[in-house]
């Protein structure tokens, strides 16, 4: 999401999107910015269903729709591979930050659904949840916002460079991703 650094109030409050930033760490005002982008994943890269199969995919899905460097580093080594080495920095370091924050999105996960935003499914493997958006839980209009429009931009190219996102195992995502550019990666 696009940094801005637009002043908060005077009382402290924060809007919505008031202060859109990277999801370099986590801190208590953090939690608003991974909870709107969890939905933003679900509605604009869950398909028709609004469902991402497999929880763990959605804290790497959070960084490549929140970074359009990520997206255009994407279309720039399709099939080719990462050739320089601040492409491969970038690229490691976006798996990196959603390998930090895969746990506080599993426990934001679990209070958007007590909050009746989302629903989680059980699988046939106890790691995995499979998530859907209930969209009758977000507010009217909320995906319309035009603080919305560069992670709307780069959903469209993301689903155009890696289609099926939301059905790929996670271990294809992360192929898809960073092992097919030349970026090792572990899993867990």
């Amino acid at each position: 999401m696009k940094n801005n650094t637009e002043q908060s109030p005077a009382d402290g409050s924060r809007g919505p999107h008031k202060n859109k930033r990277p999801l370099f760490f986590i801190s208590g005002e953090d939690f608003y910015f991974v909870a709107y982008s969890i939905l933003l994943v679900l509605q604009y890269l869950g398909g028709s269903a609004r469902r991402v199969k497999d929880h763990r995919k959605i804290a790497y899905l959070i960084q490549f729709l929140g970074d359009s460097r990520l997206i255009d580093l994407l279309e720039r080594t399709q099939g080719v591979g990462v050739a320089n080495a601040i492409d491969r920095e970038l690229l490691f370091s976006s798996y990196t930050s959603a390998e930090l924050h895969k746990r506080e999105v599993f426990k934001i996960i679990f209070s958007m659904e007590r909050r009746g935003f989302l629903r989680m499914q059980r699988t046939d493997s106890p790691e995995m949840l499979d998530i859907t958006l209930i969209s009758d839980g977000v507010p009217q209009g909320f995906f319309e916002s035009d603080s919305f429009t560069d992670e709307r931009a780069n959903a469209e190219k993301l689903r155009k460079l890696v289609p099926r996102l939301s059905l790929l195992t996670f271990e294809s995502l992360l192929d898809r991703l960073y092992k097919d550019r030349g970026v090792r990666v572990w899993a867990s």
